[in-house]
């Protein structure tokens, strides 16, 4: 009989301690292995809500309190890097490491990987907390985290994984402060080993895509890694998981007001989730969460991101681990039920307002076939594409600022100038986000009062044009502008967003070139990566004597100009030059069926022949303007084009 129990005794031994190394995620109670597992503590909260590998229909109350330092999954997986187990290895990274205050890094990475070197068996533990584990020093939870909403996620994985995810890690440089993997276990891991050394890569490319996958063999969950060094100026949120994922995003993190939501492209937006939300009953709110996550849309993955929705992060190196899985999705995507608005900006918008019409005609980037109905009457403060985009000029916001610019400027009467432009540039203190509107109405718009469209001018014709642009163009614009000595009424774009604009900052000061040259060609694009529009400035002083029309448009186009604009018989059609004609549109024409003619129209503007050019133009086609400064903005886009070139139709005879 004691035979017999010697016999079972070894056995029972060889299974426990087999059992006892803890080197795979673990369930809820932490007392068995799973493929993964991912809790989110609210803040406030001290059990958290979890999701587990074959039970994930629903977030589950924490089996214990986290302080704990068993009977919960991550306590479970984690008891051998907090305790001993002579077969249990494991390399620990976190930016703020257990007992080491105030290190610097740019690393904002926390995480450990953890294999057995008895069996193929390993974990990747992602998390969000500071100081936390601390190795072999036994479990301990930082009490003050209590307050803070945290993520942990934990992927089982085979050891052949673990030098793909060293791989991303390379490039984000985590400050690594325990590792006792022996190289027996690594020699086929070069990034391990270059990780587990510090080297930082010098040469690019500085982005990284990977992809690892769970050990399940039955239903492995795939995971893609993203990281991008320092030296990589990309935004990991737009630059990077969008461009990879090519959906859009909505987003869960912190943010600095600065970046916002992007609704710029369509189907590859990004999207804030509204704050305070909540985790299946767990109140979460951005000024407590440390936490920063993703969920595509359409949806089937969800990221963690090391890093917050903070412009500066450019500049530092960020990783996103992107788990593609319809249940986490769908857990996640419950949290994100609610979104903050993101206006849908396009990347041009023109409005032809025809004499006595209050709608016009519009035109706007994405939906340019054929000329539409404005959407309201265009004297109303709502409703419309233009009301919309001068909402806070007429109105206030404290990070919207703008430059006004008109000859016949709001509330001013009798203002003598030789400048005949009207123009409005806005932009975002918060975001790299201007726009660029160009028009013909005099008193308009008025800066910081209320939407007021001059009721005299709905007899007359009017064109409006509005084109997104990133800040980056501004100068640009400048530079063009301050040879036309526009007549500027409004401006509060504050020095700090100017900086390194040197012409706008000669612009606001009215500083006039006096030495040549007297013409200028700038060129800038509108901010749709997707397709943006090139977009030609030309532009004349008043000591250019050059008419604008033939000595400077069908100069730089090397084409026919077809021009609808008031004459003032001394200027004709010139037929002289081949291919260099300028050949007037009849009058009267009309705008998809509003009718327009030259003693009511205001505007002033050309396509080319052969087409693919418009040009607004500030001057009408008179012989003295070849005294004065000008400017034309001249649009390259077939759509435009052709819905100008239809009210080119009949053109006057050329002798």
């Amino acid at each position: 009989m004691m035979l017999k129990f010697f016999k079972v005794l070894p056995l029972f031994l060889f299974v426990n301690f087999t059992y006892s190394q803890t080197s795979k995620c673990q369930n809820k109670a932490g007392d068995a292995p799973l493929d993964w597992a991912i809790l989110y503590k609210a803040p406030g909260q001290d059990t958290g809500k979890i999701i587990l590998a074959g039970a994930a229909a629903s977030w589950d109350n924490g089996a214990t309190a986290l302080m704990n330092a068993e009977r919960h999954s991550f306590g479970k997986t984690l008891e051998h890097v907090v305790g001993n187990n002579d077969r249990i290895k494991f390399l620990a990274y976190n930016n703020a490491p257990p007992r080491v205050p105030k290190v610097k890094t740019k690393s904002n990475s926390k995480g450990v990987i953890v294999l057995s070197t008895a069996a193929d068996a390993a974990a990747w533990i992602v998390h969000t907390v500071p100081g936390f584990p601390a190795a072999k020093t036994g479990y301990t939870w930082p009490v003050a985290e209590n307050a803070r909403g945290h993520l942990l996620i934990c992927l089982t994985i085979s050891e052949s994984q673990i030098n793909a995810i060293a791989a991303s890690l390379l490039l984000v440089q985590p400050l690594v402060h325990y590792n006792d993997i022996p190289e027996t276990e690594t020699a086929a891991m070069p990034y391990f080993n270059k990780l587990k050394e510090g080297r930082t890569p010098t040469l690019p490319p500085f982005t990284s895509k990977r992809s690892i996958r769970t050990e399940n063999a039955g239903g492995p969950v795939t995971v893609h890694i993203y990281s991008k060094s320092e030296t990589s100026k990309y935004e990991i949120y737009k630059k990077v998981i969008v461009k990879a994922l090519k959906k859009t995003i909505k987003v869960w993190s912190r943010r600095d007001n600065k970046l916002k939501g992007d609704c710029r492209v369509l189907q590859k937006n990004i999207r804030l989730i509204k704050s305070p939300t909540a985790i299946s009953g767990h109140n979460t709110n951005l000024e407590a969460d440390d936490t920063n996550w993703a969920v595509s849309d359409p949806g089937n993955i969800f990221c963690q991101v090391d890093k917050p929705y903070f412009r500066n992060q450019t500049r530092e190196p960020a990783m996103a681990i992107c788990i593609e899985n319809n249940d986490i999705f769908a857990r996640f995507s419950e949290i994100a039920a609610q979104l903050e608005d993101c206006p849908l900006l396009t990347n041009k918008s023109i409005v032809y307002k025809a004499p006595g019409q209050v709608n016009g005609k519009i035109i706007v980037a994405g939906a340019a076939g054929n000329w539409e109905n404005g959407a309201r009457a265009i004297n109303l403060a709502d409703g419309h594409s233009f009301a919309k985009a001068l909402e806070h000029v007429v109105g206030n916001d404290g990070a919207i600022k703008f430059l006004a610019y008109n000859n016949a400027p709001p509330r001013v009467p009798k203002v003598k100038t030789k400048s005949n432009s009207k123009g409005v540039i806005i932009l975002s203190t918060n975001a790299d986000a201007a726009a660029w509107i160009v028009h013909t109405v005099p008193g308009f718009p008025i800066p910081k009062t209320v939407y007021t469209w001059p009721a005299a001018e709905t007899a007359k014709g009017h064109l409006l044009l509005c084109l997104t642009i990133p800040e980056s163009q501004i100068n640009a614009i400048a530079a063009s502008l301050l040879f036309i000595q526009p007549m500027i009424h409004y401006n509060d774009i504050p020095e700090t967003e100017t900086a390194a604009m040197p012409y706008f900052g000669k612009l606001i000061k009215g500083e006039i070139p006096t030495l040549p040259p007297f013409t200028s060609r700038g060129s800038i694009r509108t901010d749709n990566a997707g397709g943006p529009v090139t977009v030609y400035i030309y532009s004349k002083s008043e000591s250019s004597k050059y008419e604008i029309y033939k000595k400077i448009i069908v100069k730089a186009l090397k084409k026919t100009i077809k021009v609808w604009s008031r004459r003032d018989n001394k200027l004709k059609s010139d037929c002289r030059v081949s291919q260099r004609h300028i050949r007037l549109i009849t009058s009267p024409a009309s705008v998809s069926g509003h009718n327009t003619n030259l003693e009511l129209d205001e505007t002033s503007w050309a396509v080319s022949d052969p087409g693919n050019i418009f040009c607004h133009i500030d001057k009408p086609y008179f012989k003295d303007q070849a005294k004065e400064p000008s400017l034309a903005v001249c649009i390259e886009n077939n759509d435009i084009f052709a819905r100008f070139n239809e009210i080119a139709a009949q053109l006057d005879n050329c002798p």
